[in-house]
């Protein structure tokens, strides 16, 4: 079975994404990345990556697939200073999935 990604954030760094054949969402904001999520959701992408300085205004939505099976949603940095939400999100994944911290706060 072959897993569908998308991707949510900025134009700019879409066009990485769009590049490794992954179906692209670019938004302005968090305000259009919100029924992007669903949509992409609904129709069945396994994997969703968005930019965190969106994600970081859609932390509750995000919490909420938390739970789901699928998708999996993946923070990654985008083009602008970071916020450090995507790092936050990698460790509480890590941490689930190993039941260690590897990645201690300084």
């Amino acid at each position: 079975m072959k897993t569908k990604i998308a991707a949510i954030g900025e134009h700019d760094i879409m066009l990485i994404f769009k590049a490794i054949g992954a179906e692209v969402f670019p938004v302005a904001d968090y305000r259009q990345a919100a029924p992007k999520i669903k949509e992409a959701s609904k129709q069945g992408f396994g994997i969703i990556f968005i930019t965190e300085t969106i994600a970081a205004e859609l932390d509750e939505t995000i919490r909420s697939y938390e739970s789901e099976f699928l998708p999996s949603i993946v923070v990654i940095p985008g083009l602008g200073k970071s916020n450090k939400y995507a790092t936050k999100k990698l460790r509480q994944a890590i941490i689930k999935a190993m039941g260690i911290d590897i990645m201690p706060e300084k």
